[in-house]
């Protein structure tokens, strides 16, 4: 296994860095149902930014982020701080085969369960019941389907809970 060492968010922003394939649904999840509901202060303080190692496969001069979904959005803002330029991240290189898509799934179900006062809950499940094919949820589960019971305890939530929040464009 490759150790892990520290970059800086600035030596991060000169790289090309792109998300992984095997995550981009969720990162795009991430984005636009999660992310605008989490406060800035929480981003900049909370974030699995500066406290897990950010696992990167290298391609060509490319590099994929495989996790750490707030630091994707760091390094690629024009406006970052000072002082979070300077700030170090543990970062690992990983080749392609010991890519585990499980990894990502569990920092995003941390980040819903988190702030699932203040998301869709029912707009997220939709979404990651979409994301999780038969093949995933094996793997995850060792049932053919993402139930929302299943979503619910990853979230700890009661159903009851779950049922009684009010959802914006859900079907």
């Amino acid at each position: 296994m490759n150790p892990s060492k520290s970059l800086t968010v600035a030596k991060l922003q000169t790289t090309p860095v792109l998300i992984f394939e095997g995550v981009l649904e969720l990162y795009n999840l991430y984005t636009c149902h999660i992310r605008p509901f989490i406060s800035e202060a929480f981003k900049l303080k909370h974030s699995a930014a500066w406290t897990k190692t950010t696992l990167f496969i290298k391609e060509d001069k490319k590099w994929f982020l495989v996790n750490n979904f707030e630091l994707f959005h760091l390094i690629k803002s024009p406006d970052v701080d000072f002082n979070v330029l300077g700030q170090k991240v543990s970062v690992r290189y990983i080749p392609k085969d010991q890519f585990n898509f499980d990894i990502s799934f569990y920092e995003l179900i941390n980040l819903i369960a988190q702030h699932n006062k203040t998301i869709d809950i029912r707009l997220v499940y939709s979404q990651l019941n979409q994301i999780l094919d038969q093949e995933i949820n094996q793997k995850l589960f060792g049932k053919n389907i993402f139930a929302i019971t299943t979503f619910c305890q990853l979230i700890k939530i009661n159903e009851q809970t779950y049922y009684k929040r009010p959802s914006e464009g859900v079907l």
